[in-house]
């Protein structure tokens, strides 16, 4: 039976669509983390199953700082990755092993470092620095930063299509790991069902950038070391603010109120987080298409922009809708805990598109204190508002502090940095 004119006219606009690379490598991120987020739901509800609310709690904070001090020690570098690799030609190479060589290096020194001064910052994971813990942190810190930049590293190449099939082999490994532990290590199961199974992902995907993937790059090209380097520096600090702000959120409830609070809020917020990289992503793949073609930066970010709140609202409206229910998965004093947190959150990733936007266009142009200024304002805003409303209203208030922060943002945002381009006629030049 032929396809009527109408269905095939869907199909051609579905393939000049996904012709589009900008749309395709987001689409591949979007793809890699959503499997990521899945099967992450998936890990924690088993977790929380298998293990306490106590030991949830603890390893859910160990495994946030294990994320900040790999953010702190990657330099910005992700993102110079992205913006650079594209255009870096026989530098490529070099750029990518020494950017692994000084954040491995950096982060087995810190996070050991960290491990043994946990009664200074966090005595409730005083355990980090016991027995072979204080190795174990180290390694799994050192193995994080090197999955986290390996990614930046295939997008920057325009080989995004394998960190769906990586990120999801990883995310089953975990699971299936901990199935198979949790009956034979009663507290350190979690914590090495997360991390064991990063070392087989850096090894493979490492192997395939530089024996096939980076000699397949252009010849051509080349990197200006300054504006590297004022590109990294920039990135940094915005990176180093937003993480504390994002990944101390865990620490901060445990510390001000329990370890079993620690993992009710532990759940909401990394299914939020899951929501806002859908956005994340997408600004990411604009990052490696206006780095080759920045007359088309305008055209580019609106683009991205329209898309990125097309996948989004939907997905926010469904997660706040459905928050009793996923959380039930994990247990009823997870969902009695965690609906509100969870809706609040939901709804502050719709703004959090623009703010995604902001530091997204702001990264492009070299101009990374805007990026800095982003993250210092929402670490600043959520961390102490959240850390006075604690004790009064539980977890509840994290979701307050960050929705409304979105809110100011995206405001501020729009009328500053992102006015030329999303409000401005298309032959009128852009700062920067």
């Amino acid at each position: 039976m032929a396809s009527s004119p109408s269905a095939t006219t869907r199909q051609g606009r579905l393939r000049t669509h996904l012709d589009d690379r900008m749309y395709r490598t987001g689409y591949y991120l979007i793809l890699g983390t959503g499997a990521s987020g899945v099967l992450g739901v998936a890990f924690w509800a088993l977790a929380a199953r298998s293990y306490s609310a106590h030991v949830v709690g603890l390893s859910a904070a160990a495994v946030s700082a294990i994320a900040l001090i790999s953010g702190i020690c990657s330099l910005g570098l992700s993102a110079v990755l992205v913006r650079y690799l594209p255009v870096a030609g026989p530098s490529g190479r070099a750029l990518v092993a020494r950017s692994y060589a000084l954040t491995i290096l950096l982060s087995f020194l810190v996070a050991g470092a960290a491990a043994l001064t946990t009664d200074i910052w966090s005595p409730s994971l005083g355990f980090l620095g016991e027995d072979l813990w204080p190795l174990a942190f180290a390694l799994s810190t050192a193995a994080m930063t090197t999955f986290t930049l390996q990614d930046s590293v295939l997008t920057g190449l325009h080989k995004a299509a394998w960190i769906p099939l990586e990120n999801t082999l990883y995310a089953a490994a975990k699971l299936v790991l901990l199935a198979l532990l949790a009956g034979l290590l009663p507290f350190a199961g979690l914590f090495v069902a997360w991390n064991l199974p990063l070392l087989p992902a850096v090894v493979v995907i490492n192997y395939l950038i530089f024996r096939r993937l980076i000699p397949q790059m252009s010849k051509e090209g080349g990197l200006d070391r300054r504006k590297v380097i004022a590109m990294a520096a920039g990135n940094y600090g915005g990176n180093l603010l937003g993480l504390l702000g994002n990944m101390y959120l865990p620490i901060l409830v445990a510390n001000r109120t329990s370890a079993a609070e620690a993992a009710y809020f532990y759940v909401p917020w990394m299914i939020s987080l899951t929501v806002e990289l859908v956005a994340l992503n997408m600004m990411t793949s604009l990052t490696v298409e206006a780095a080759l073609d920045m007359p088309r930066l305008r055209q580019l970010s609106r683009q991205a922009l329209k898309q990125s709140m097309r996948l989004v609202v939907p997905v926010a409206a469904l997660t706040a809708l459905l928050a009793p229910l996923g959380l039930l998965v994990f247990g009823r004093e997870y969902a009695d805990e965690g609906t509100t947190l969870l809706r609040l959150l939901a709804l502050g990733a719709i703004p959090n598109v623009i703010a995604a936007l902001g530091a997204g266009v702001a990264r492009i142009e070299h101009r990374g204190w805007i990026v800095t200024a982003i993250q210092g304002f929402q670490l600043v805003f959520v961390v102490t508002l959240s850390a006075v409303l604690l004790p009064g209203v539980g977890i509840t208030a994290i979701g307050i502090a960050w929705t409304g922060c979105q809110f100011l943002l995206a405001a501020v945002l729009l009328a500053t940095i992102l006015r030329p381009v999303l409000f401005s006629d298309e032959g009128q030049a852009l700062p920067g």
